[in-house]
């Protein structure tokens, strides 16, 4: 059985990465949960292997985690899934508004990209409207804004 072959851990090396939220979570509150997504992908040609690092995520205003989120690998050409998807359990803070977990990021070329989606719920008595307070954070790397939006009951 062949086992893939990783580049050596660089710490630091996740300032190579370029983080997006994909499009905007909608939810209303008692509703079915949303998805909030989000994208890793490497800027550089080269491997990027900065190992463990914590990756945490709070939620835009009206929304709470529920703890689980699920992440594939992905050709950035088709945006097809290499792999199977797994699913992780995060850690909750702050009545579900923070998701942390750790993992490495690790992405062997600029060819690929990982792909993530965690679970959210709008929370009850949330205002509907459109919020872009929420923050996505990866190790060191700059920390990019997560948006959402509360639709109201009867638009879910």
């Amino acid at each position: 059985m062949a086992t893939q072959t990783q580049a050596p851990v660089e710490p630091g090396s996740e300032n190579k990465l370029y983080i997006l939220q994909q499009g905007i979570v909608e939810d209303a509150p008692g509703g079915v949960p949303a998805h909030l997504s989000f994208g890793i992908l490497s800027t550089v040609p080269d491997p990027v292997n900065p190992g463990d690092i914590t990756i945490s995520l709070k939620a835009p205003t009206g929304f709470a985690f529920t703890s689980w989120l699920s992440w594939a690998y992905h050709d950035v050409n088709t945006l097809q899934a290499k792999g199977n998807m797994n699913t992780t359990q995060g850690t909750l803070g702050d009545g579900g508004r923070t998701l942390t977990f750790t993992q490495n990021p690790y992405l062997a070329s600029n060819q690929e990209a990982l792909g993530y989606a965690a679970q959210v719920t709008a929370v009850d008595g949330a205002t509907p409207g459109r919020y872009t307070d929420g923050q996505l954070k990866v190790g060191a790397a700059s920390p990019i804004k997560l948006k959402g939006r509360v639709l109201d009951a009867n638009e879910d």
